[in-house]
C-alpha cells in the first residue's frame, strides 16, 4: 500500500490548557472525541478518557497505528502529563508519535477569518506566548515563530497588520477585551487532522525525544515579521 492511501488509526491528545481534548481518528474520520474544560484535573482524567474512547471506538490499544499530541507552548503542568503519557503508551505499544504545536491548532479556531490570525496565551511574569498566521478564510500560514514576549511588545509587532484577530486567554493582557469571543482552545480533533498528515509524511518522534515546546526568552528574539 502506497504512503498517500494509508488510513492510520490515530490518537490526539491536547493537555496544554484548563481544557483536556482527546479525539480518535480512524481512517478519515473522528470515531470518538472529548473536550471539556477539567479544571486542571488531567492527571486523573487522561487515562481513564483515552480507555473510554478506544471502548467507545471498539478499538484495541496495540490497533492504534500513532499518537499525536499537542506539544505546546501552554501549561508547563498540563504539557508535562500529556507528554508522560504518550511517551508511555507510545514506548510500550512500540508505535510513533507526532507533534503539533499548540498555536496552530488554536489558530484553526479563526480560520474562516480573512486577515492575521493572532493566538495569544498567558505565560504568566506579564508575558505571553503568540504567534502571528496570515488566512485567506480557507488557508492558513504561519507566518513568524512561537514567541514568548511582553504583552507591549505584541501589542507594537501586531500594529503593522490592518485586519486581525487575537484569541486565546490572555486578551486581558494585550487590552482586546471587547475582541468577539471565539472558542479558542484547542481541539484534539484539530489536532488529529493535522496529525494524520505528518503521519502520512513520517514526520515521527521517538518516545525517547519527545518534550513539550517550553519557550524562553533568549530564544525567542524575531525579525522580520
Amino acid at each position: 500500500m502506497s504512503d498517500k492511501n494509508i488510513r492510520p488509526a490515530l490518537l490526539a491528545i491536547d493537555t496544554s490548557t484548563d481544557y483536556l481534548s482527546l479525539a480518535l481518528l480512524r481512517g478519515e474520520k473522528i470515531a470518538a472525541k472529548f473536550h471539556r474544560r477539567s479544571h486542571m484535573r488531567h492527571s486523573s482524567l487522561l487515562v481513564p478518557m483515552i480507555d473510554r474512547l478506544l471502548k467507545k471506538s471498539r478499538i484495541k490499544p496495540r490497533d492504534i497505528d500513532c499518537f499525536c499530541i499537542s506539544i505546546g507552548p501552554g501549561s508547563f503542568t498540563g504539557l508535562r502529563i500529556g507528554v508522560a503519557t504518550v511517551k508511555g503508551l507510545a514506548y510500550a505499544l512500540k508505535k510513533p508519535i507526532v507533534t503539533v504545536p499548540t498555536m496552530d491548532i488554536i489558530a484553526q479556531n479563526a480560520k474562516n477569518f480573512k486577515g492575521t490570525i493572532c493566538p495569544v496565551l498567558d505565560a504568566r511574569k506579564n508575558k505571553v506566548y503568540a504567534a502571528f498566521y496570515r488566512s485567506d478564510g480557507k488557508n492558513i500560514e504561519k507566518m513568524s515563530k512561537y514567541l514568548l514576549l511582553s504583552a507591549g511588545d505584541l501589542m507594537k509587532k501586531a500594529a503593522r497588520y490592518d485586519k486581525i484577530i487575537f484569541l486565546g486567554d490572555a486578551l486581558h493582557l494585550i487590552g482586546k477585551k471587547d475582541v468577539r469571543k471565539i472558542n479558542w482552545h484547542p481541539r484534539a480533533d484539530v489536532a488529529a487532522r493535522f496529525g494524520a498528515e505528518y503521519f502520512k509524511n513520517k514526520k515521527f518522534t521517538t518516545a525517547e525525544d519527545l518534550e513539550p515546546m517550553y519557550l524562553y526568552s533568549r530564544e525567542c528574539d524575531i525579525k522580520g515579521i
